[in-house]
């Protein structure tokens, strides 16, 4: 009797020693991929890499196999939205309402030709807001639709998020280049704007294959020919720019 006793006192040592699943354990240690850090005087746990925690590991506590699923799904929604994101194009000149808005039209025509339209984000500005507001020259209008190309841009300044938001900036002469290029400098010390932008500027004519010119003329105190010249130089210079970002963007071409 007395050696049954002990048997029954020593299980019941033993089992007062097992793990308890359903209490709460003050010394657990986080689990992989889960960091504690204490700030204002309380301890909050977060996550140091979803890749280390996998969502279904039984051991993960529920509530976190769930942020972290969500977490998971979150990074390739990401992913998938950078892969699908359009290229964007930004054209400039003085004052938006001749050359610029031009480009503008010409390039959209092309790209709508190929059936590229939701890979690119396309838009036109000028280096002055004198004419914010306002339509495209109307002389400019008439001779790009004598071409089959529609200009129907609204006039707007450049501005310093342009410099994050677009991934091409085309200038139509030099001035209009180093212009920008002064923006850029003038305003980085204002907002954060990325280091590489400058090197997202380039003329406009140095995509031109089939004319010598380096920059587009500004054809608002010129005749007609003026106007018929800058649309010769767009859209020589068009096609060649769309056919590089098409060779250089892979994600864009397929």
């Amino acid at each position: 009797m007395a050696g049954a006793v002990a048997a029954s006192s020593a299980s019941a040592a033993c089992s007062s020693l097992a793990p308890n699943p359903t209490a709460r354990d003050p010394v657990r240690r986080p689990p992989l991929g889960v960091a504690t850090t204490r700030r204002h005087g309380y301890a909050s746990t977060f996550l140091t890499s979803i890749g280390q925690v996998r969502p279904r590991d039984p051991f993960l506590n529920p509530r976190l196999r769930f942020a972290v699923a969500a977490a998971a799904k979150g990074e390739m929604a990401a992913e998938g939205s950078a892969a699908t994101k359009p290229f964007s194009v930004l054209f400039v000149c003085l004052g938006n309402i001749c050359r610029s808005p031009a480009a503008e039209a010409v390039f959209r025509n092309l790209v709508s030709k190929r059936g590229l339209d939701p890979k690119f984000l396309i838009d036109s500005a000028g280096t002055i807001g004198y004419h914010e507001g306002n339509k495209a020259d109307s002389r400019m209008r008439s001779a790009s639709k004598k071409r089959g190309i529609e200009v129907t841009s609204i006039s707007r300044p450049v501005k310093p998020s342009d410099f994050r938001d677009f991934d091409l900036i085309l200038a139509m002469d030099r001035q209009n280049y180093e212009d920008l290029l002064s923006s850029f400098e003038r305003w980085r010390h204002r907002e954060p704007l990325p280091d590489s932008a400058p090197k997202k500027v380039k003329l406009m004519c140095s995509y031109c294959k089939r004319h010598d010119e380096s920059e587009v003329p500004d054809p608002y105190y010129g005749g007609p020919q003026g106007f018929e010249k800058v649309l010769d130089l767009l859209e020589d210079a068009c096609e060649s720019l769309l056919d590089s970002i098409l060779a250089e963007n892979a994600n864009v071409a397929a």
